[in-house]
């Protein structure tokens, strides 16, 4: 299933080598986790599915995705691409100059055409006013689900399940288990907690300004 969404060209050979010297070093300034197999198309979380890149190698590796799929994966690469170009680049420590940005979009060709598919397979129909009201109604406060109020039954519940429960890490990837399950944890590597690594002040300046780019939108 996966061989059918790849193309065996350069590109994929290039993807290859920055995963491989990836996965043999250790970055020590700011970084990045990528998915070797995107999670759209199918990759999990776990660790042999995890790298850290540089922001400039994250770049270029969602890039070279659009380069050897084919598709509907090609047209979720396409999105993905187009998503780190256009807003997350703002806030990234390198800038992608016009001249590149407008050979980039050359090569992937990102005509109406493509543009407009991937808002069908991504976005959707977008909902009307009435209906984002209404929406917003349901969910204000997160007091609701699916338009129905938790009974204090389910919440008591729920919180029963979340008491046996605990966190754990391994330094890339964190995940909530039973009590009963931490030895089996701790064996094969994993400690106590969430992986917090990934909070550096930098990041949470990037958050904190995508955060109220998102909120000018909503409020323009």
């Amino acid at each position: 299933m996966v061989d059918a969404m790849f193309i065996n060209n350069k590109y994929k050979s290039w993807y290859d080598s920055i995963i491989q010297k990836a996965n043999n070093r250790t970055i020590s300034t700011y970084k990045e986790k990528h998915h070797i197999l995107p999670r759209c198309l199918g990759g999990k979380d776990n660790q042999e599915n995890l790298v850290e890149l540089t922001a400039r190698e994250h770049f270029i590796v969602h890039m070279l995705l659009c380069k050897f799929t084919k598709g509907q994966a090609r047209i979720k690469m396409l999105y993905a691409f187009n998503f780190m170009s256009v807003v997350r680049s703002k806030y990234r420590d390198y800038k992608i100059n016009s001249k590149i940005a407008q050979k980039l979009r050359s090569e992937l060709k990102f005509s109406k055409k493509h543009l407009d598919n991937l808002r069908k397979s991504h976005l959707g129909i977008r909902p009307s006013k009435e209906t984002r009201l209404k929406m917003s109604k349901i969910h204000k406060g997160n007091k609701y689900c699916l338009g129905k109020k938790t009974s204090t039954e389910t919440k008591q519940k729920l919180s029963e399940i979340r008491k046996q429960l605990i966190w754990v890490n391994n330094n890339i990837q964190s995940k909530r288990i039973k009590k009963d399950q931490l030895q089996n944890y701790l064996n094969i590597g994993y400690k106590l907690g969430r992986d917090k690594s990934y909070l550096t002040k930098e990041y949470s300046l990037n958050m904190s300004k995508l955060t109220q780019a998102y909120w000018d939108r909503r409020l323009a």
